[in-house]
Order: C-alpha cells, then sequence, then structure tokens
C-alpha cells in the first residue's frame, strides 16, 4: 500500500466548503475539512494589523493553525463566486457558534436557493434554558461535570485550561456533517445539521450517569492525579523527569511490582485488586514516591513496557517536539504561515491501496448512513464510541467478541459465576456499545478466524484498538483483510500508533493523557503535572477514528480503500495544539490553576447551596462592565488598570474575593441566572452524579432510555447531533455476549451463496 503522509492527501476533493464561523469550534471543523482535501473558504472581516481575533499568548500562530489551507473572503457571495471561479460546487457551510447566527446563515441560504447542507454549532444548542447564554470552555467543563472531579479534595474544583470542548463539538459536527453529505451522495436528502458544544462535550463525563444508575451515591474529588475507579492512574517523580504510571488488570499489577523490587506486592492484599489500591491509595504513592526517583524516566518506561504495564513519560510541550517516536511518526510539521513553527499534523496516517476494483455500492434511505457495514474489533472505550458515532448514524455495527477474550469493559479481573453473568451488567460497556449486533468468535480457531473474513467480505469499514501487531498474528491484517474486500477501509488505533519504536507500548486512556503534554498545562504551579480525567484519551480518540474513516469513506471512489495508523496520543495533540505552539515561542507556559492569560476574571467561588460552587469566565470588555453592573462596582468599569485581561489579572484576588461575597448568597444557578442575562458569562459547577438532573440537559433531551435483557430499562447519553432538527434513533440496546451470532453468521452465508 502507499502511504500517504501529506497534511492534506486530498480525500474531500471536489467539496466546496464555506466557512462562517468566528469562535474555535466552528474554525476546527473547517480545519478538517481543509487540510484533507476540501476548498475552504472563511468569511471573516480583514483585521487590522497586529490584531487577532482570540486573545493570549501564542494565538496568532493558533489561529494560522486553525485557518490553514483556508482561502479568505468578505462575504457569502464572494465565498460563492471564488468557488465558482475555482470550479468547485459549494456543498457545505459551517457556521457558529450563536443561535442568531445560525439562524442568519439559514436565512441567507433560503434567499439564495442554495442546495447546501448546513453545519451549524451553537454553545449551547437552540432550545432550552441556556440558549441565550454566553459560552465559554471553561464554562462546559464546569456544566459537564468535568471541572468538579478535578482538584484537591478541599477544592475548590478546578477549571482545566484550553478550547477542548470546542476542538470535541468542531470534530462531533464534522463526523455528523460528513454522514450527511454521504447520505446526500447515496440519495438521502440532508439539508442541516447541528451541535452543541455543551453536548459534544458530555462524551467525557457520559460514563458516570449509567454508573450512578446502577450504583447510587455522589461524586467527590478524590484528590490530584487520584480517581475512585481504579490506582494508580497518576503521575510520579523520577530521577529526571516524570512518569505516568496505570494498572488495572491483576496482570499489569504484578508487572509493575516485578519492576520496582517488590514482586510480593503481586499478591499482597493491600493493593493487588484495583478496589485495594484505591483503599490503600496515601500507602502505595508514599512506596511509589521513594522508589521511582531512583532511577530515569526512560529506564522505567522501556523496562516497564517490556513486561506489559501502561507507562509513559509525561512530557512538557516543547519536549514533544523533541522526541523520536513523535519525529518517527512525523506528529509536528512545518506550519505555513508561522516560520519555524511545527504544528500537530492529523493524528493518523493513511496507507492507500489504490484499489478501484469490485468497490461496493451504496444507496442511503433512512439514516445517513444506511447500507454502511461496519465490523467492530475494539474494545474499551476508545474503538467502541467510534464505532457507537457510525452505528448512531445509521451503519450496521457487527462487533466481535469471544466468550474467554470479551471486552475488558465487561470486566477486567475475575468476575466468577452468576445469574445474571457479571459481564452483562456493567453500565459502561451497555453504553458504549448499543446500535450495534454482537457476534461472539474464537478468532484463535480457523473457523473462527474463516467467520470473521466472512463478515469483513461483506463490510466496508473495520476498526481495532488491539495492541499493535495483534491482528497481523491473527491472520487480520489490513493486507489479509483488503485480499478479501476490495475498497476495505481499516482503521488501527494504538495508543502510539502502529509505527515508530514507541508502537508496542501499551496503555489506557490515562497513559495517553500522559504522554500528551496537557498535564502541564493544567492545574497550580506547584501540583504535580495533573490530570484532568481518569482517562481523558479515550473519548478523545473514538471521535477521531470516526474523522478518519469517514474521510476515506469519501475519497475511496477515487483513491481506493485504505489502512488508517491512528496514534490515540497524537489526537490529543490537536487539543493541545494552543499551547504547543505557543511553547515554541514563549517556552513552556506557568500553570495558573483556575486563572487564563486571555480571560479574566475566571475562576470558581462557593455558592450558598451546601457544596455547590459557580464558575465564571469573562473575556470581553462588555462582559466585564456587565459583571461590574452585577457586583455594583461601577468604578472598576471605569478604571483603566482594568480594562484589560492583563490589569484585571493583575487585581485577580480583589475582583474574585468581590465575586464571592455576592454569590455566597445565592445557590449557584440563582448566581449564574443573574450573571448570564446581565452579560456575563457564568455556570454551576455541575457534579457527575447529578447530571441526569441538570435542568438544560434535560430539557434539551441529552439524556434516553433503552431496554435490555438483565439490566431493564437503562439511561445512556442520546447523540450528540441533530440531523434536519431530529437526534438519530437508536434501533438497539448493547448486545448480549454471542446475542446475534447465528443470525449474522446466517446471513453472511446467505449472501455467499448469492455472490
Amino acid at each position: 500500500m502507499e502511504a500517504s503522509r501529506q497534511q492534506s492527501i486530498g480525500l474531500l476533493e471536489g467539496i466546496g466548503v464555506i466557512e462562517l464561523g468566528g469562535d474555535v469550534g466552528a474554525r476546527y471543523c473547517g480545519r478538517l475539512f481543509s487540510v484533507l482535501g476540501a476548498r475552504v473558504i472563511r468569511v471573516t472581516e480583514p483585521r487590522p494589523a497586529g490584531v487577532v481575533g482570540l486573545s493570549g499568548a501564542g494565538v496568532a500562530a493558533f489561529e494560522t493553525w486553525l485557518d490553514q489551507g483556508k482561502t479568505l473572503a468578505l462575504n457569502l457571495d464572494e465565498a460563492l463566486g471564488s468557488l465558482s471561479e475555482a470550479g468547485v460546487r459549494a456543498e457545505v457551510l459551517i457556521v457558529g457558534q450563536t443561535p442568531p447566527e445560525v439562524v442568519g446563515a439559514d436565512t441567507a441560504i433560503a434567499a439564495r436557493g442554495l442546495n447546501i447542507l448546513r453545519l451549524g454549532l451553537t454553545w449551547f444548542g437552540h432550545e432550552g434554558p441556556y440558549a441565550d447564554w454566553a459560552g465559554d470552555d471553561a464554562l462546559i467543563q464546569a456544566l459537564i461535570g468535568l471541572a468538579h472531579g478535578f482538584g484537591p479534595v478541599e477544592g475548590p474544583a478546578t477549571l482545566p485550561q484550553g478550547t477542548s470542548p470546542q476542538v470535541i463539538a468542531g470534530g462531533s459536527l464534522y463526523v455528523a456533517g460528513l454522514a450527511a453529505l454521504w447520505g446526500r451522495k447515496n440519495g438521502r436528502i440532508s439539508r442541516r445539521v447541528d451541535v452543541s458544544v455543551l453536548e459534544a462535550a458530555i462524551c467525557f463525563t457520559e460514563t458516570a450517569p449509567p454508573t450512578f444508575e446502577q450504583s447510587p451515591g455522589e461524586a467527590t474529588r478524590k484528590g490530584v492525579n487520584r480517581f475512585g475507579a481504579n490506582h494508580p492512574t497518576t503521575v510520579y517523580p523520577t530521577a529526571d523527569g516524570w512518569l505516568g504510571v496505570t494498572t488495572l488488570t491483576p496482570a499489569q499489577w504484578s508487572g509493575l511490582a516485578a519492576l520496582i523490587g517488590r514482586p510480593e506486592w503481586g499478591n499482597d492484599p493491600r493493593f493487588s485488586t484495583s478496589a485495594a489500591r484505591v483503599s490503600n491509595a496515601d500507602l502505595l504513592d508514599a512506596e511509589l514516591r521513594a522508589i521511582l526517583p531512583t532511577n530515569t524516566t526512560d529506564h522505567w518506561l522501556i523496562e516497564g513496557q517490556k513486561l506489559r504495564v501502561p507507562l509513559a513519560p509525561v512530557p512538557r510541550h516543547r519536549e514533544l517536539l523533541q522526541t523520536e517516536h513523535w519525529k518517527a511518526r512525523e506528529s509536528f510539521l512545518p506550519l505555513p504561515g508561522a516560520d519555524g513553527l511545527r504544528a500537530p499534523h492529523l493524528p493518523f496516517r493513511i496507507f492507500l491501496d489504490g484499489n478501484l476494483r469490485g468497490l461496493p455500492e451504496t444507496k442511503t434511505c433512512g439514516a445517513p448512513l444506511a447500507g454502511l457495514r461496519v465490523v467492530d474489533f475494539s474494545m474499551g472505550w476508545a474503538g467502541p464510541l467510534a464505532t457507537r458515532h457510525l452505528g448512531d448514524l445509521g451503519a450496521e455495527v457487527v462487533k466481535i467478541e469471544s466468550e474467554v477474550h470479551y471486552d475488558w469493559w465487561r470486566g477486567w479481573e475475575p468476575l466468577g459465576q452468576s445469574d445474571p453473568p457479571a459481564y452483562e451488567l456493567n453500565p459502561v460497556f451497555n453504553s458504549m456499545n448499543r446500535s450495534k449486533l454482537g457476534v461472539s468468535l474464537d478468532l484463535t480457531t480457523p473457523e473462527g478466524l474463516a467467520h470473521a473474513k466472512a463478515l469483513v467480505a461483506q463490510a466496508d469499514i473495520v476498526i481495532e484498538n488491539y495492541a499493535p501487531g495483534v491482528m497481523a498474528k491473527l491472520g487480520l491484517s489490513a493486507e489479509a483483510l483488503q485480499a478479501v474486500r476490495p475498497g476495505l477501509i481499516m482503521v488501527s488505533m494504538g495508543a502510539f500508533g502502529a509505527t515508530g519504536p514507541w508502537s508496542f507500548f501499551r496503555a489506557y486512556g490515562s497513559t495517553v493523557e500522559h504522554a500528551s503534554a496537557m498535564p502541564h498545562a493544567n492545574g497550580h504551579a506547584d501540583w504535580p503535572p495533573s490530570l484532568q480525567h481518569a482517562a481523558y484519551g479515550d473519548p478523545v480518540a473514538g471521535i477521531f477514528a470516526a474523522i478518519a474513516a469517514l474521510s476515506v469513506l469519501h475519497g475511496r471512489d477515487r483513491l481506493g480503500g485504505a489502512w488508517v495508523d491512528l496514534a490515540q496520543v497524537e489526537c490529543l495533540f490537536q487539543l493541545g495544539a494552543d499551547n504547543i505552539l505557543a511553547a515554541q515561542t514563549l517556552g513552556d507556559l506557568p500553570r495558573l490553576g483556575n486563572r487564563a492569560r486571555n480571560v479574566a476574571p475566571r475562576c470558581v467561588v462557593p455558592a450558598a447551596d451546601q457544596g455547590a460552587s459557580l464558575a465564571l469566565a469573562v473575556s470581553t470588555d462588555t462582559q466585564w462592565r456587565a459583571l461590574c453592573g452585577v457586583l455594583n462596582r461601577a468604578e472598576w468599569a471605569a478604571d483603566p488598570a482594568l480594562a484589560t485581561v492583563e490589569g484585571r489579572n493583575l487585581n485577580a484576588d480583589e475582583i474574585e474575593a468581590a465575586i464571592a461575597a455576592w454569590a455566597e448568597g445565592r445557590t449557584a444557578a440563582e448566581a449564574a441566572d443573574i450573571l448570564q442575562r446581565a452579560g456575563a458569562p457564568a455556570a454551576p459547577v455541575v457534579p457527575t452524579h447529578r447530571l441526569t438532573a441538570e435542568p438544560h440537559l434535560v430539557a434539551t433531551g441529552c439524556w434516553t432510555f433503552l431496554e435490555r435483557p438483565h439490566v431493564g430499562r437503562h439511561i445512556t447519553a442520546a447523540a450528540p447531533y441533530h440531523v434536519d432538527g431530529a437526534r438519530p434513533e437508536i434501533l438497539r440496546p448493547a448486545p448480549l455476549l454471542g446475542q446475534h451470532t447465528d443470525q449474522v453468521l446466517e446471513r453472511v452465508v446467505a449472501r455467499r451463496a448469492e455472490v
């Protein structure tokens, strides 16, 4: 197969896109179209020299990255003319991020009689109590429960830095948009797709409501780098840096114990199970903090990974560009228009097979991806989320497990015998694997392997997240599968990718965050590098796997099938691009806790209701004056020393104290509503156990219910997009182990007989 390593390989060649969005989310959606080959025209007013649309350190380069490959126009008609002159048909219009902007775009499309797919991004959607609220990434992270769980036990909740929610929302809009565009190419008429940043970002915490439904309780902060389900998922100092350590399975824990010279800990009742390590986390951390500084990060990393222990270095942002693995993968490429700077490449490498023989014909009716077939060899969170997106959008997804090696999210420690089987009860598995058929095959037997290939022979897409090399050892490499299915698209989701010196590394979502440099952006300067989530990398990689699969699908009729080598860590580089670029010009920036360089005040303060908090994020002059009005501090609004973000940060202690004094007599919800109605962005800090009662999420239908044997009626997050005003219908709950084996295999045999 031919390896394609250019930033754009023309998968979307011939698609004309007009971008009206002014904020990061809509612009990131446009960036994906642009670097994957579409002709993107961005409508924006020219800015005076030296002025950028975002504020803060290093943003000029970040804006250049967001707009890479795009052409600028002054208005919609000029953009349409530019596409026409280039001989490219306008097929997509991206707009965001407020409801009036989206409605205005719909009006403009109708007035011009355009047959175009409109992709609309808003912060909170078009309906519900927050529809008119001002948005900010910090407020989104407060509302989805991410901030509440991040930080020391005693609080306050910690707001993660950056624009991750918007990037995730832009990627989600791209996935649903490409699905709708595929439907338009194959007989389905779709006019518009809508995504809200809030609902797209729920992917980070959507596992909590099903878990609390099964085991009621309350979410509490466990401390920096502490999470309740497992320990360690932690960062420890070494002789020359930092090491991220995660152990989940008994084998991984025994491997770590042997690595550090404590083999007896493998069976020590204080540490031998996940629950025991959580209960004895203080003791375990003290031991590891004493042992790991006796050697280097590289020593522990390489020797531990040989034992299949999920370890990772925890580098600073500048160190990423010097890491041999990322150099070998060409993870960072020169950024056109930013001399000397290197920016994150796409997080996947595409190896085209160029085979145009026997490509399947697809006619769509109903859901956008109806008629597509997906074989899912993935387990856990990242891969199953990718295939869930495809299933929610109408593709037929067949999930492959076996009775010996079932999805580890059914259970990773011995479950014992029970009725019903414990492996059918895990709420997270059930949430992540809806919209799929379940087939049980033992891939280590000739019969199981033959059935798997027969399934693939009738499929369009295969997604797998086994450790690199496992599929090949089973006889299911990309070459082997493309031999039985010309035009097949296969996505492999190794944590560090399938190529490069670290390709053999074992990892979980925590390991992915460890390796991404993001722990050096979040939290306070005196904290160790800090994870914001127990498995942050998983949902991000899931979305990018769907992005990769659908992008190749759109180019398949011209370029053939492909094997996609996706690195989950590289997916997080997309979310951290602003810091990666800033570090190259300004050095590694100090961590500021809840404060930020481009937003002030940005803080969390206590509210009147027990244990509740209020988050604020004020970035513009208008918002600052609105806050001053609510606080009855007219002198602040008139003070030139406070007229800039920099000035307000210098006086942050005084400003935040005034906000706290005002908020202490109001509930978090009341305070947020008062501030938002006045024009000052704010939101309550929501714990994950209250997500299902969060008023806006309830009003907009973010949660839905399915019926499944053994568990009955259970909650799951609805698909985070609307196509032509409606969410995709979820047709089936997660499969029981092997539930559809006979049904699917009988159909495969029948189809082979027809051929």
